[in-house]
């Protein structure tokens, strides 16, 4: 699962379909500054129910990279065309679920998120990535937090990312190489 998770991270591939109209556009935005999000991977199949450890990232974002950071945590999200978003009123205030249509190497992907909280100091969620016809299908359900640390760290820019094992990743950047290097 850390593998899935760093190589997810560190390179999460989120091409966009060369249209005028952004597909992330309907996607609520986190308060801009340092956010700190922690996911505890589900219990694989044919592990004894063993779960991995929680793993933690710290992420800078901006009003303008937080379309692409919001779901950086998750896999699967190469040449998605579209983001459905429904918002929720419910007990602890707003909430949202997050559909999207992508493809990972011309294979068929579906993610789908749902997101609690304020999105303004802390919030939590629960992904699952379904990958129809491949051998292992789905990520199952993945359940994530995050809490609002305050302004990105002196050196850090919109788009970083801090991995569990230290690295620091720009998720933009890398978001920018594959929509110009399709593959």
């Amino acid at each position: 699962m850390l593998l899935l998770l760093v190589s997810a991270l560190a390179v999460p591939a989120m091409a966009q379909q060369k249209t005028a109209v952004d597909p992330r556009a309907a996607l609520p935005a986190r308060k801009a500054g340092l956010w700190e999000v922690t996911v505890q991977p589900h219990a694989p199949n044919g592990m004894g129910g063993l779960r991995q450890p929680p793993q933690t990232v710290r992420q800078c974002t901006s009003a303008k990279a937080e379309r692409v950071m919001l779901l950086a945590i998750l896999p699967g999200q190469e040449q998605c065309g579209t983001f459905k978003v429904v918002t929720r009123a419910g007990q602890g205030g707003k909430g949202y679920d997050i559909v999207a249509a992508c493809k990972v190497h011309d294979q068929r992907v579906s993610v789908s998120a749902r997101l609690r909280g304020d999105l303004q100091s802390v919030y939590s969620g629960t992904y699952r990535v379904e990958y129809p016809g491949a051998p292992m299908g789905s990520s199952g359900p993945v359940d994530f937090q995050g809490r609002w640390l305050g302004a990105c760290a002196a050196g850090q820019r919109p788009g970083d990312m801090v991995l569990p094992n230290g690295i620091k990743v720009n998720v933009v950047d890398d978001v920018g190489r594959a929509e110009t290097h399709a593959h």
